[in-house]
């Protein structure tokens, strides 16, 4: 009789290993398969509850900070706890699981209503023991395993202990896996979004352009609310928003886009310093505006974009807003790594910028050159034709140059010719456009509101007057030859126009040299 007992005995604990084998091999399999390790079947939860003896299995992940949301709830519980199923759990409620939550330790309560940290809610619903068993994090926020019992008081057995731990260790590596997917997943959308920034130091973009178009690239990837542009004009900051999600009210647009002296903007403070200012916590930080933690801004990171004189800086402020998770590693360095590419790209403009000007710049007069000329002259021609304005191409040669040069030396001639210049920007409007095309030769493009006409006179005017100036700054014995052609008078092509005012300016030096002869 005794042997036939123990057969039994054995023959039970047997069928019991076999079961709990048999569910811990289809919980490797289902989190094997599973997109989201968070979420388990209701099939594997029950079998769970069933080999525990649990009336309640619960698998939540949450923070201390900002409580803990019920993602999968299976069994028998009091009405109560489904309330759960939709709202977050915070740490006001009281009870043992916060501090699991913290220290990652699992936990068994044989005797609830006696153990030391109770909720009133759970005692209320008649909860009579609890296990906790944290398994791991997942993008910030920890997963917790919790197994209720209700009613009278009824001790976790070693084996029911064995398979709770198990299923955490089995989660936690489920967790571990998905997490890693997480970080690359993330560090190829970081990477992407670099590669992106960095080729808009290829196109031909404003410093503000850039770094707008910058911003708006980062938010996806880095899951920001807002990003807006601190430029500082003097004692003070002006910002607009060049990003924002749906999160994001329109009062706090209005707050951020408001214009505050810099001494009160950490935007400014970081460009002084030259350093990024990362706040994980802004609701905590002691210069925080009031009004900006009511709408809800939970982090900000300022990042300078403009190195060196602060009064005329650029920089970003980037923000999230809600319960936002603090700066990480991969957030700082996306940040950081664009804003030296938003410097690259302006860097990059300002040579080019400084290239084409030297292209299109004469040296010593620092007046446009033979193909600015050109250039200006063609696009001028067009807008007027568009616009049916009059336009009028004055030719001018400093006479005796070669003879001043000889007499007085190149230097003299190289202020002669720059004296000239400067006299002509006195006289000419800052409108009209002037340039050197030769040794001695210059052109000076006049616009005029309606066909030249009776403008012509007046523009060859204002040449008498740069030539008095000349000769007071010391050059008395100077001359020079003009010529002018107009559009649509004398021609409609640029060529042409060119050719008659050079024309004419020849007619006229040689009207001068017949002159000195005599």
């Amino acid at each position: 009789m005794r042997s036939t007992a123990v057969a039994e005995e054995r023959a039970a604990v047997a069928e019991e290993r076999a079961a709990d084998a048999e569910y811990l091999a289809n919980l490797s399999l289902e989190l094997d398969v599973t997109a989201d390790p968070r979420i388990i079947s209701e099939h594997v939860v029950r079998r769970l509850q069933q080999l525990t003896h649990a009336d309640q299995i619960c698998i939540s992940f949450g923070t201390v900070l900002e409580g803990v949301q019920v993602l999968v709830l299976h069994g028998e519980g009091p009405p109560e706890f489904e309330m759960f199923r939709h709202q977050r759990f915070q740490r006001t409620e009281g009870g043992v699981l916060w501090e699991r939550l913290e220290s990652g330790e699992p936990l068994f309560v044989d005797d609830y209503p006696r153990s030391l940290m109770t909720s009133p809610f759970m005692l209320q619903a008649g909860l009579s023991a609890v296990a906790h068993l944290p398994f791991g994090q997942l993008d910030g926020e920890v997963g917790v395993l919790t197994a209720f019992r209700f009613g009278a008081p009824r001790l976790w057995t070693s084996r029911e202990r064995m398979l709770l731990e198990a299923t955490a260790r089995t989660l936690g590596h489920a967790l571990q896996r998905a997490q890693h997917v997480l970080e690359l997943d993330q560090a190829l959308r970081f990477s992407k979004a670099l590669a992106q920034v960095a080729r808009l130091t290829e196109l031909p973009l404003s410093l503000y352009d850039t770094a707008r178009q910058a911003a708006q690239i980062m938010a996806g990837p880095a899951q920001l609310d807002l990003v807006a542009l601190a430029q500082v004009a003097g004692e003070v900051v002006l910002r607009q928003v060049a990003f924002r999600s749906a999160a994001v009210s329109a009062e706090l647009v209005r707050l951020i886009e408001q214009q505050v002296p810099r001494s009160q903007s950490l935007a400014w403070q970081s460009l002084e310093q030259n350093e990024a200012l990362f706040i994980d916590r802004y609701p905590d930080y002691p210069r925080r505006i009031e009004a900006l933690v009511d709408e809800g801004v939970g982090a900000v990171a300022y990042i300078p974009l403009t190195p060196g004189d602060p009064g005329r800086g650029l920089a970003l402020i980037i923000a999230r807003v809600g319960d936002a998770p603090p700066w990480s590693e991969n957030d700082r360095a996306l940040f950081l790594t664009a804003a030296q590419s938003i410097r690259l790209a302006h860097e990059r403009q300002q040579a080019l910028t400084q290239l084409r000007d030297a292209a299109l710049t004469d040296p010593l007069t620092q007046l446009g050159n033979r193909r600015a000329l050109e250039d200006t002259l063609r696009l001028s021609l067009a807008e007027a034709r568009e616009s049916r304005s009059g336009l009028s191409l004055i030719s001018l040669d400093l006479d005796g140059l070669k003879a001043f040069n000889d007499r007085e030396g190149h230097h003299r001639g190289d202020a002669l010719l720059a004296g000239f210049a400067r006299s002509l920007q006195l006289a000419f409007r800052g409108e009209d456009a002037l340039f050197r095309v030769g040794g001695d030769e210059f052109v000076v493009l006049v616009k005029h509101a309606d066909p030249a006409g009776a403008a012509v006179g007046g523009s060859l005017a204002r040449v008498e007057v740069a030539l008095e100036k000349l000769r007071s700054s010391g050059f008395d014995q100077a001359d020079v030859s003009a010529g002018i052609a107009t559009f649509p008078d004398d021609g409609d092509e640029a060529e042409a126009l060119l050719r008659l005012s050079d024309q004419r300016m020849y007619l006229q030096k040689q009207e001068h040299r017949a002159y000195i002869r005599t």
